[in-house]
């Protein structure tokens, strides 16, 4: 795929560096976007939103693959008409393959519970000749 925003780039990056680029920027647009989202506990209304964000983020250009898991076991909720949740991100697990040129990251965000906190990063990087 052609890059019209190429040339706005600094022009020593390497595919390789733009491919990290793209997958971070996929993971930061599904928590800065999603998080605070209202969830049932339904497990079909979970799956539903799991899959409107992995679509939307697949509009983003050189993602390859996105996948989402929401862990609703991590949710506090109400009762009654309150009896929903807050998408928080410990609840997100995420996995993206973003494609530049020659290069595939593999990027991901999940809650780590020895930094009570949840990670963005790399797992590796790809590079076809």
């Amino acid at each position: 795929m052609e890059d019209p925003a190429k040339p706005y780039f600094y022009q020593g990056l390497t595919d390789r560096e733009r491919a990290v680029f793209e997958g971070a920027i996929a993971l930061a647009t599904i928590y800065h976007q999603f998080v605070g989202t209202p969830v049932s506990r339904s497990r079909k209304v979970i799956r539903s939103l799991e899959r409107a964000i992995e679509r939307s983020i697949l509009l983003q250009p050189f993602k390859e693959k996105v996948e989402v898991k929401i862990d609703p076991k991590r949710a506090r909720s109400g009762k009654g008409p309150y009896a929903y949740f807050s998408l928080t991100g410990e609840m997100l697990e995420v996995k993206v393959v973003a494609k530049y040129g020659k290069a595939r990251a593999y990027v991901a965000m999940r809650f780590i519970p020895d930094l009570g906190y949840p990670l963005m990063y790399v797992e590796k990087v790809e590079e076809n000749e």
